[in-house]
């Protein structure tokens, strides 16, 4: 009797955040994942200073959250964490929620496929804190990314009723002096 996962998970984030997952027979719903057409950000801190560090924080945070997400892509399109640079941007929950997804996609012979689209917003940070902190917005839109099964390259059909655009909030904070997303959580609701 094949394993069935109907869990509904969120991109956190990262996220995320979400792609919809199906393993065995069954499709999970993953609604975390979304991401940018093509993240060109890097996540190293700026080389000049700046006259705002809690600017210069959000566009480094900003720019990390855009290399998770193209690391996941990666990732999912492949259903492995494997060569993708994914443990460079995501930690503790973050990481561990996207690893989890990818044994669901390996099980049920799946990858995604396409790109999902972001639109992210660094709604708040925190520099006076250790670690530091920061918290951002993200819609995230996962028309265009699509769940095929590996071997056959057929297009799985997912649930008509989930929700393709969505609210996630992500989580940030410093490890180190890297900025690294650490938790990633899909609101319900369409954005």
């Amino acid at each position: 009797m094949p394993v069935t996962f109907t869990t509904r998970t969120r991109i956190r984030t990262a996220g995320l955040t979400v792609a919809m997952i199906t393993a065995a027979a069954s499709s999970l719903t993953a609604c975390s994942e979304g991401a940018p057409a093509k993240p060109t950000a890097t996540s190293s801190p700026s080389q000049s200073p700046t006259a705002d560090p809690q600017a210069a924080a959000k566009a480094e945070v900003l720019a990390v959250y855009r290399s998770y997400w193209d690391a996941q892509i990666k990732a999912y399109a492949k259903a492995s964490p494997v060569d993708t640079g994914l443990d460079k941007y995501a930690f503790d929950k973050a990481l561990g929620k996207t690893e989890s997804e990818l044994v669901a996609l390996r099980i049920g012979g799946n990858v995604l496929k396409g790109e999902p689209k972001i639109s992210p917003d660094v709604t708040a940070v925190s520099l006076d804190e250790s670690p530091k902190k920061a918290t951002i917005t993200d819609c995230v839109d996962v028309t265009n990314w699509k769940m095929f099964k590996e071997k056959t390259g057929d297009e799985v059909k997912l649930p008509k009723e989930r929700l393709t655009r969505f609210v996630t909030t992500v989580s940030a904070r410093t490890v180190g002096d890297k900025w690294m997303i650490v938790e990633t959580q899909q609101q319900e609701r369409t954005c």
